[in-house]
């Protein structure tokens, strides 16, 4: 038999478990499950349905120190965690962070009525389970979490991550869990000991400043003064004189002399936001700054000097204007031999929810709010949005959601109608047409996007979906593996959990 034709038997078998309903082969046949709780009566329930219904084994525990004691000894199994936050007195932290440390599909997690995490420790829950068991629950409630929501989860969400890159200074703390991210702080902590030039590129909001408010927080200038500059934000007319000052008299209102921010932050550092605004004249100008640190000053000959650092940003590729002939290719060139390219929100998953907290935090101290729980929706909505602004707009949707709460909670009701409206496929679907314009491009977005939509439709069952589609098994096992879509064999999930 071919390996590619085995290959589809295995999979096809494993959809025929899927599908089968629950008089005929059980969801979670020869597994067994592990229910955390203090509710004695839940629990027994619990356990009941899982073995009636699902044929599993499922022990109990009422601790979450004995939880943890007891999944560190055992093979796998999947985790019904009683998370109510007012239900404990002991703290999950421990438990949780070694849950999130796991392959989830060898112990999944479902979480048992918890309408909303504490704060001190949303981050790793939100990390660790998969779907949530409302309370109060019935037989068909436990079916569609574990034949379609737990399934759904374990297919489509990114495996969680505790690999984690922080820097601290004076002013900030930098925090990410996103490994393309991991370089760029390790290359800008490397340089921000030397007087180097510097060129950030990231769209809008994607937190450059933060970046550049790092590295002069790591240099020997520390202690002198960090000013930023928006160039997009000025007059053309005036970008120059805020760059390099001007004398009185030099035209209509200057009725002083002014120092140029290239002045201001001698000995300090000077970032030049939005860079590309500056017209072919102040580009060659600033081009001599960074070459000799010599300038004039608007309407004088005298020849100033500067000791200022400078960091540029922009939101645009700058290679594009060269080609376009919009930028100097001198200046480029001359930036670019140190040029980080800063990643969009919709490209760090794994920070969505970390710096989610991070801003909670942050507009709970500003306004004397108290903010108690977090409900796991909220967390999920906002993982859905494909954020355009970026962090900025993740931190002002955050601080508006904060103003709106109500009994120390954050909710969906909290958020915006926009994000409310975002789907687990919205950002997939936007981001699809965002990188590709071409035909082929398109079309091969709009494929994906059926195929996602009905295979979850259709449970994930292939033969039902390639026949809704009018295509064969065999050809949607192609189109799945082309859009990688098949997970690899030692991590294949057949009957909800079960290899």
């Amino acid at each position: 038999m071919a390996p590619e034709v085995a290959e589809l038997s295995a999979e096809l078998d494993a959809n025929v478990a899927i599908s089968s309903t629950r008089s005929t082969r059980p969801a979670l046949a020869s597994e067994k499950a592990l229910v955390v709780s203090r509710d004695a009566g839940l629990a027994q329930k619990l356990q009941g349905f899982l073995q009636q219904d699902h044929g599993c084994d499922a022990d109990y525990v009422n601790s979450y120190i004995v939880a943890e004691q007891r999944l560190r000894s055992s093979g796998r199994q999947c985790v019904f965690l009683d998370l109510r936050p007012d239900h404990y007195q002991e703290d999950p932290r421990s438990l949780l962070d070694f849950l999130v440390r796991q392959d989830r599909r060898r112990n999944p997690v479902v979480s048992i009525g918890c309408d909303g995490y504490r704060c001190e420790w949303a981050d790793l829950a939100d990390s660790t389970v998969c779907a949530h068991l409302r309370l109060p629950f019935d037989r068909d409630q436990l079916e569609r979490v574990l034949r379609q929501d737990l399934v759904t989860s374990l297919r489509m969400r990114p495996l969680p991550t505790t690999d984690c890159r922080q820097v601290h200074t004076t002013h900030i703390t930098y925090r990410t869990y996103t490994p393309q991210v991991f370089q760029i702080l390790e290359h800008l902590t490397r340089v921000a000991m030397h007087d180097v030039t510097i060129l950030l590129v990231g769209e809008t909001g994607t937190g450059k400043t933060t970046l550049a408010r790092m590295v002069h927080d790591l240099s020997p200038r520390s202690q002198g003064r960090f000013y930023a500059l928006a160039c997009g934000a000025l007059p053309p007319e005036l970008i120059e004189s805020e760059l390099f000052g001007h004398v009185k008299g030099a035209f209509t209102g200057a009725e002083r002399n002014k120092e140029g921010k290239f002045e201001i932050a001698n000995s300090g550092t000077l970032l030049l936001d939005e860079i590309d605004c500056l017209d072919q004249n102040q580009q060659m100008k600033l081009l001599r700054v960074i070459e000799t640190g010599e300038f004039e000053r608007v309407g004088c000959n005298e020849t100033h000097k500067t000791n200022a650092r400078l960091i540029a940003a922009s939101n645009v590729d700058l290679k594009g204007l060269v080609d376009q002939g919009q930028f100097r290719p001198d200046l480029y060139y001359r930036l670019s031999v140190l040029e980080f390219k800063v990643p969009p929100l919709r490209d760090r998953p794994y920070d969505i929810v970390p710096l989610t907290l991070g801003f909670v935090e942050e507009f709970r101290e500003k306004h004397g709010i108290t903010i108690r729980r977090i409900h796991p929706e909220f967390l999920q909505r906002l993982r859905f949005y494909d954020w355009p602004g970026n962090i900025r707009e993740l931190k002002n949707h955050v601080g508006r959601a904060v103003l709106f709460s109500h009994n120390g909670q954050l909710t969906p009701a909290d958020l915006a109608p926009n994000i409310l409206e975002a789907t687990e496929h919205g950002p997939v679907e936007k981001r699809s047409l965002r990188s590709g314009n071409t035909l082929s491009e398109r079309v091969a977005s709009t494929e994906h996007e059926m195929l996602v939509r009905s295979l979850e439709e259709h449970g994930q069952n292939r033969t039902a979906t390639a026949r809704a589609l009018g295509i064969s098994r065999v050809g949607l096992y192609k189109k799945m593996k082309k859009y990688g879509m098949l997970e690899p064999k030692r991590n294949r999930v057949g009957v909800a959990f079960a290899e």
